[in-house]
């Protein structure tokens, strides 16, 4: 996830929502939950403290709309892609290099480290993977409809979700020798195991 630093300026209320958002990412990435003080986030985009207190009630508050902000692409409207499309999307979306930074990763593991706790940061992680997976699920169906086929699209959608988590995580882990195209493969090598189709890789 690529985030800009931003200069003190005069800008519309949602812009400098955003922007706090943003620091506020920017100091998950830098330090984990130890640099996510409301003072580092202040001088992060700078601005002053009351500035944050005009919009967000709290310090969790605005950890939940960043958490909300990063997982906006998972739940974005397919559109006109094709269902075989829109899953290809959410693989690509996944293993997409600009998240694999280490200020990327390190945002990412801060947060999944609260959702256990945390129990409004763990009702808006499962609303998101809720909608993810009915997502996958409905594209698998359309797929397996279309080849006259009968499989569990819920169990599957299930299955390649973890099986994403379980690659960021070894990543996180242990990145040596670790590729993107390989992690993608294989997804897209489960997905035709489980579905009996032919998959092929985005060009």
């Amino acid at each position: 996830m690529a985030i800009k630093l931003v200069s003190f300026r005069r800008k519309t209320s949602d812009k400098r929502r955003l922007d706090l958002i943003d620091a506020g990412i920017q100091c998950l990435g830098q330090g984990g939950m130890t640099a996510f003080t409301i003072d580092r986030i202040c001088k992060q985009a700078g601005v002053s403290r009351g500035l944050v207190n005009h919009h967000f009630t709290s310090k969790n508050e605005l950890l939940i709309c960043i958490y909300s902000s990063m997982t906006e692409y998972l739940i974005r409207t397919p559109g006109n892609d094709s269902a075989l499309q829109q899953i290809s999307r959410f693989i690509e979306n996944s293993f997409d290099a600009d998240s694999f930074d280490k200020s990327s990763l390190r945002a990412w593991l801060s947060i999944w480290g609260e959702v256990a706790t945390n129990p409004a940061l763990k009702s808006l992680h499962q609303d998101r993977y809720e909608i993810y997976k009915r997502q996958l699920a409905s594209a698998l169906t359309t797929i397996a409809r279309a080849n006259k086929l009968k499989i569990d699209a819920t169990g599957i959608a299930r299955q390649l979700i973890a099986l994403i988590d379980g690659l960021w995580l070894e990543y996180c882990l242990h990145s040596e020798g670790f590729s993107l195209e390989t992690a993608k493969k294989d997804c897209y090598r489960f997905l035709e195991v489980s579905t009996g189709l032919r998959l092929e890789l985005p060009s």
